[in-house]
């Protein structure tokens, strides 16, 4: 198997590194059972991939991945979050018996919608809490499979393509980030601000569903976005005031020893992160001036909050 994976890597990498990978891989699969076996295999696989794209560790692009990997795990989980708790809001003001509807429910293209939404919301979770190896190919594998149910759907849920396709770049950009920039950008304590935002998409979505907010009835898709450019603006901030811990750009700053953030890389992963939540926003917005230009107002808002959230920042340094 090794000899097949070594030919994913570029030319030069592999004559460099060939085999030290080769008997490294060996040495560690040695006698184990087939399950991790092929994870590790996976692994390598990934790692290949990567660096044929150009996202070797040190790169200006894996860095930016690596900013946006809690935002994407957090809009992910988001995202998914809000198709089961409108779907439990369906079924709990369903007259229909429970055991009708779940027949129903879970039975086609909607049972895989509502799997793998619960498969993303799962492995993102997994994730944010440091079981990347587990989460993250969870997470993708939910993404890709309600990518392709919502587009056998059709209109049924929305935009089938908008959604999708934003599902779809969720997945690679997961798959894009280094192992080591996930785990750095979970140090950085990214993970519990990511965190925060899925529960403050979900929770108030939660309550405007049980009727305890009497006076607001939707929030047109609004809120989640907001929420979203809330958690990287935070992100710039807190980025900002610590400022770079090492040379070449391997730090949560710019890339200069000291300089703090200024906001353009967090803004960078919050275009990376937001395509699912605002494809969910479109769906609902459409038609309605309305809602269109208070999304616009919160687009806007975002492009100017982060960066700016980045400079002062920098100024409290």
């Amino acid at each position: 198997m090794i000899d097949h994976l070594l030919r994913l890597y570029p030319a030069a990498y592999r004559r460099a590194h060939g085999a030290e990978i080769a008997a490294t891989y060996r040495e560690l699969t040695a006698g184990e059972p087939l399950g991790p076996r092929l994870r590790d295999a996976a692994e390598l696989a990934g790692h290949a991939l990567r660096l044929r794209a150009g996202l070797g560790p040190g790169t200006a692009a894996a860095r930016m991945l690596g900013a946006a990997y809690p935002l994407v795990l957090a809009a992910s989980a988001a995202a998914c979050g809000l198709h089961l708790l409108r779907w439990y809001a369906a079924v709990a003001a369903s007259p229909a018996p429970l055991g009708v509807q779940l027949r129903s429910d879970l039975s086609g293209v909607w049972g895989v919608l509502l799997l793998s939404s619960l498969l993303v919301f799962a492995g993102a979770a997994a994730a944010l809490a440091g079981r990347w190896r587990a989460g993250v190919p969870c997470t993708v594998a939910g993404l890709l499979a309600f990518a392709t149910a919502a587009v056998a759907s059709g209109p049924a849920l929305g935009d089938p393509v908008a959604g999708p396709a934003a599902a779809v770049l969720a997945a690679a950009a997961l798959l894009g980030c280094p192992p080591d920039r996930r785990t750095e950008a979970l140090a950085a304590g990214r993970a519990g601000t990511a965190g925060v935002a899925v529960a403050l998409v979900l929770v108030p979505r939660a309550a405007v569903a049980a009727h305890a907010v009497p006076w607001i009835s939707t929030d047109y898709g609004c809120w989640p976005p907001l929420v979203l450019a809330a958690a990287a603006a935070v992100t710039a901030w807190r980025n900002g005031a610590g400022g770079g811990a090492s040379r070449g750009g391997d730090s949560q700053g710019t890339g200069s020893r000291g300089t703090g953030s200024r906001g353009a890389r967090e803004l960078a992963a919050l275009a990376l992160a937001s395509p699912l939540l605002l494809a969910q926003a479109g769906t609902v917005a459409w038609g309605d001036p309305t809602a269109l230009a208070v999304l616009a107002t919160v687009l806007t808002a975002a492009l100017a909050a982060v960066p700016l959230a980045g400079r002062l920042g920098r100024a409290r340094r």
